[in-house]
């Protein structure tokens, strides 16, 4: 597992390009890397979480801290 996650600054942007972001992020990423996205729009962490339902990645959790969400996730 990779100590440093790869950030992902979407801030300010609407769904679904905080998910569009995620999935090309994934592409290519050794199994095990950390992505952490940054979202203020609050579909995010639906629709990446949703992503992890279906396979794509390991949902890691979510924290909001002053109206900014950080979504883990990890490459499987």
């Amino acid at each position: 597992m990779h100590s440093c996650p790869t950030l992902i600054d979407a801030r300010g942007l609407n769904c679904p390009e905080p998910l569009v972001m995620a999935r090309r992020s994934l592409r290519g990423a050794a199994p095990g890397t950390l992505i952490e996205i940054l979202a203020t729009d609050p579909l995010a962490a639906l629709d990446i979480e949703a992503l992890c339902v279906r396979g794509a990645c390991i949902y890691r959790g979510c924290s909001e801290a002053d109206g900014v969400l950080h979504i883990r996730i990890e490459a499987p």
